[in-house]
């Protein structure tokens, strides 16, 4: 081996030792960020399941579990006016229609009157609706990568209201917070999802 070769082995194992923990680093951040937008709290009995608007069937899904389970026999659906493409009905009709077809009575399902365009908004309906009602315990189901922002609004929505809420991730959803950063998909979402945190933290007033 000549002195050329000697010289050059320390520097590739130096390299190879950066780009490891480069890699390591970077995983360990991924994973961290994932992490800190899920929150689950612990389940119990409730008055009522609130299933907040957007995202796919997954929240849904997980309002019939919950139900199923027996966390819970009303499930509260919020309403944004939103109108399914091509069909002249709401996606609370239609999820209203998914709720009964797996089995939960129409006398348990409660749509809010009102619309919402915002998860501040939709806490508030919820608020004035179960205001001077028995109602003291609420599970709220939302995607995964919302729960913190949810926690946090709607904490701060009841707060003195004497309602405990119980905030809890669908299970089904497609988002992990393990890997959400191998799609574009939770690039998006989590970057979004950060961006919307950043801003109510700031503000504390968020869409």
């Amino acid at each position: 081996m000549d002195e050329k070769q000697k010289t050059r082995r320390p520097g590739c194992v130096s390299c190879l030792a950066v780009t490891l923990l480069s890699t390591f680093l970077t995983v360990l951040l991924m994973l961290g960020m994932g992490h800190l937008l899920v929150v689950a709290d612990p389940l119990k009995e409730a008055n009522a399941i609130v299933v907040l608007s957007g995202g796919e069937d997954a929240r849904l899904q997980e309002a019939i579990s919950l139900y199923q389970e027996e966390y819970a026999d009303v499930v509260i659906l919020t309403e944004t006016g939103a109108v399914l493409e091509g069909y002249d009905a709401t996606y609370s009709s239609e999820q209203r229609l998914a709720l009964i077809d797996a089995g939960i009575l129409p006398t348990a399902i409660h749509v809010v009157g009102k619309h919402a365009a915002s998860t501040r908004e939709e806490a508030k309906l919820i608020r004035t609706q179960v205001a001077n009602t028995d109602v003291h315990t609420l599970i709220v189901v939302t995607d995964p990568y919302h729960t913190l922002r949810t926690r946090l609004i709607w904490n701060d929505v009841f707060k003195d209201s004497g309602v405990e809420l119980i905030v809890r991730p669908a299970r089904g959803s497609w988002y992990k917070a393990e890997t959400w950063w191998l799609s574009s998909a939770g690039w998006e979402n989590t970057i979004n999802e950060y961006a919307k945190l950043a801003s109510y933290i700031v503000t504390h007033k968020l869409d």
